[in-house]
């Protein structure tokens, strides 16, 4: 209440994030787009307004938690924002024990005898399960650590039954995977037609209706029967591209339903907390800069820059058409005479990608013509960008293409596919290629590598173009709840 008027409330789900943030401590694009957006919105409507809510399975309970007040807290930072969630690292993070999904006194009784044999030094056993007992006691410190931290630096927040804080008017919003979460739909349907909110939902792609073929069979289903069912308690729909909105138009269409449907672009911003690096005296960059950044990154990763390479970014899964770019680089690697940068993938595994790890075990990652790099931390990214040739964006489809946009915000083009929704983000400051031809792929790497010249007139184009930050992002969606 402002001076006994009643202030429109907003309550953004993170029911799908605070399920995330239990298995890791590092965040991918649909992650940020959701804490980019949120910390954004708490600065633009004040924190007394904002709301986090979720689906907690255990009390069976849809929760609400206000906005922290502290400004000390950085929603950006993950480490933070586990503690306002109160989303603690699962037992299932440590080595061998992914599977344990369905019982959890299955997996504590796991965990223990594991403890156990290596106590009594039995390295057969761990080998067994594709690790070793060095690896397990370490993962077990490093895990006794954070739960240590974790209590000594929790966060108070209030909390709060959603029912008992939600009013009739206020906003229920949802920019994550909405359709992941089990038991969320109830609590969807309840705020919309019982305590009367306007809902909406962002969606990121419907890869999984019009692309079956590059994903599980198990989440094409999922993700029609949750699409259709939304339908009847979702006020509006926002789409991340037109492409995407083109795409959710025809699936309204055939399901008979009408919701509005409006776009708000993704942003083309650097990673968070990556500052330019600057002396205290002046503001001018410091002669030390490479050494004050990344002083803290590992060695295999600063060692990166002693050739040139090329970068790649995102979920290393089948729809990123990671094999035939491979084999354009196997290709480009034994021409005589080629002067070749090196490959880096940076990213989590994904699925469906066996062609493509087979490629890299048979040919040594082509002779070390290629590194990975599992699970990049913003830092290492951040450096990443900084220092490659170029990057490249070859996905079969995109929703929006988060990497094209980070790309261009490090003033670095890219070959990128001109399907979907890619050329939105990368307009004419890409070189584009066809993901299903390799000639078409290949073609486009030769001349961003050779021709150095046209490499710079397209960093030219980049240097002067406006590009959406998240800040742009949020005025956008949040005009979009606000209307009517």
């Amino acid at each position: 209440m402002i001076n006994g008027i009643r202030m429109t409330q907003y309550f953004f789900d993170v029911t799908d994030l605070r399920n995330y943030l239990t298995f890791h401590t590092q965040v991918s694009g649909i992650q940020r787009v959701s804490i980019s957006t949120i910390a954004r919105a708490r600065e633009a409507i004040g924190p007394e307004q904002v709301w986090l809510s979720y689906y907690d399975p255990i009390s069976n309970k849809y929760l609400a938690c206000q906005c922290p007040k502290d400004l000390g807290i950085n929603f950006l930072d993950p480490s933070d924002l586990s503690k306002v969630l109160d989303a603690r690292l699962n037992l299932r993070t440590l080595p061998g024990m992914a599977q344990h999904r369905n019982s959890q006194a299955r997996l504590q009784s796991r965990v223990i005898l594991w403890d156990i044999r290596a106590r009594l030094g039995e390295t057969r056993y761990f080998k067994r399960y594709g690790t070793n007992r060095k690896a397990w006691l370490e993962a077990r410190a490093e895990y006794k650590a954070k739960q240590i931290e974790w209590k000594k630096d929790t966060v108070k927040i209030y909390r709060a039954n959603f029912q008992d804080v939600a009013k009739n008017g206020d906003h229920l919003v949802l920019l994550d995977n909405a359709w992941q979460p089990a038991g969320l739909d109830h609590w969807l349907s309840k705020a919309s037609h019982q305590i009367g909110l306007s809902v909406t939902v962002l969606l990121h792609d419907l890869i999984p209706l019009v692309r079956p073929q590059y994903t599980t069979s198990s989440i094409c289903k999922k993700f029609h029967v949750w699409l259709r069912k939304s339908t009847k308690y979702v006020t509006k729909y926002i789409a991340n591209s037109q492409n995407t909105a083109s795409d959710l138009h025809e699936f309204l269409k055939s399901v008979n339903a009408s919701q509005p449907v409006s776009v708000v672009p993704l942003a083309q911003a650097q990673l968070p907390k990556t500052q330019p690096v600057c002396t205290v005296q002046t503001g001018e960059p410091s002669s030390y800069a490479g050494f004050e950044q990344h002083l803290d990154l590992p060695d295999e990763i600063r060692v990166l820059v002693k050739t040139p390479y090329v970068l790649v970014v995102g979920t290393m899964e089948v729809r990123k058409n990671l094999w035939q770019l491979a084999t354009v680089w196997d290709r480009l690697r034994k021409q005589p005479g080629r002067i070749l940068p090196k490959l880096v993938f940076a990213g989590r595994r994904g699925w469906l990608n066996d062609d493509f790890d087979i490629l890299m075990s048979a040919t040594g990652q082509l002779g070390g013509w290629v590194e990975i790099i599992e699970e990049p931390d913003d830092a290492v990214l951040d450096y990443l960008y900084r220092h490659c040739l170029f990057t490249m964006t070859t996905s079969f489809y995109e929703g929006w293409g988060l990497p094209i946009g980070e790309s261009l915000s490090y003033v670095k083009t890219a070959v990128v596919s001109h399907t979907s929704s890619m050329p939105e983000v990368g307009a004419d400051m890409v070189e584009y290629c066809d993901p299903h031809d390799m000639n078409s792929i290949e073609a486009a790497c030769i001349r961003l590598i050779d021709d150095e010249e046209y490499r710079e007139l397209l960093e030219a184009r980049i240097s002067v173009a406006h590009l959406r930050t998240w800040d742009d992002v949020a005025h956008d969606m949040l005009n979009v709840v606000l209307k009517t």
